[in-house]
């Protein structure tokens, strides 16, 4: 696997970034252009109107509301193309009507996109829950490298990634996430990955009480962690060899507030993490552990998904 390939090192060409014009999206979108710059990408916007149906509002319209919400929209996103271009970056725009998330991996599709950019939280009440489920619906179904900025991070940081944290299970997707951290951010020696493993076994072996199945479990514990220490040992060479900085370490607990505190701890920059793991049943614990990480991490978080 190694981040040097062809393919981790292969510029960027085409990048969407998800706009509804509130602050937290001017961010996700300043970390798109930031990185639109660095590969000499073109920058795609992309914004859902949504279609009133007859009768919401209460009484008919005297005109066609959802066409003006679309003319309004694209006047928006002109705007931004326009400030967009004198900072040097080529620019396509589009508005259209949908859920967001249909909207946003419709243009990625179209545009043979390298990278998603979204901010997971927008406007103030509804709209602020609704960005919520738009980004998570977007890490869960793209094909490519999602990127979700949180209203916190910092504006137009993607320059300055340094310090990464890469949860790994030792999986496709894990090793996926690390080559498109790498290409993404140009990663090189000057920048540390820190390689986390968390031990957790399922919650319902923590309530028996038997002294035989608690030393039982204790011991599988302890035995995976040796284990997983071992494997991060070869991994570390490996991506040293490749030219990285690596630090690597095995923690014991739920694996999203283990990687979630590590990132506060390290002060990182980006979390990078497969969105599955191997095998059925880890995919759908691996999956909500994504989700939970996408939502509440201290950095932005670049999630790749395995393709089947």
């Amino acid at each position: 696997m190694g981040p040097t390939s062809r393919e981790a090192t292969e510029p960027l060409h085409h990048i969407v970034a998800a706009t509804d014009f509130s602050t937290p999206a001017a961010i996700g979108v300043s970390w798109a252009r930031d990185l639109a710059r660095a590969h000499g990408a073109s920058l795609h916007l992309a914004h859902a109107v949504y279609q009133i149906e007859p009768g919401l509002v209460g009484t008919e319209p005297p005109f066609d509301l959802t066409e003006e919400a679309l003319k309004a929209a694209r006047e928006r996103l002109d705007e931004q193309v326009s400030e967009l271009a004198e900072a040097g970056v080529t620019v396509a725009s589009r508005a259209d009507f949908g859920q967001p998330s249909q909207v946003v991996l419709r243009e990625a599709k179209e545009c043979g996109a390298d990278l998603v950019v979204i901010a997971t939280r927008g406007l103030g009440g509804f709209r602020h829950l609704l960005l919520g489920s738009t980004a998570e619906r977007i890490v869960q179904r793209s094909e490519i490298p999602v990127l979700s900025v949180h209203a916190g991070d910092t504006d137009g940081g993607a320059a300055a990634v340094r310090t990464v944290v890469l949860p790994t299970d030792f999986s496709e997707d894990a090793r996926g996430a690390l080559d498109a951290a790498v290409r993404i951010f140009r990663l090189g020696p000057e920048a540390t990955v820190h390689l986390l493993h968390v031990v957790h076994l399922p919650p319902e072996y923590q309530v028996y009480r038997a002294d035989g199945l608690s030393g039982m479990s204790r011991g599988l514990v302890e035995r995976s962690m040796e284990i997983a220490e071992e494997d991060l040992a070869v991994l570390t060479r490996e991506l040293e060899g490749d030219g990285l900085t690596v630090r690597s370490e095995v923690a014991e607990g739920d694996p999203a507030e283990v990687i979630i505190r590590r990132a506060e701890e390290l002060g990182a920059d980006l979390i990078a993490m497969g969105t599955h793991g191997a095998g059925a049943l880890e995919r759908l614990f691996l999956g909500s552990v994504a989700r939970r990480v996408v939502q509440h991490g201290p950095c932005p978080v670049l999630t790749v998904r395995h393709r089947l």
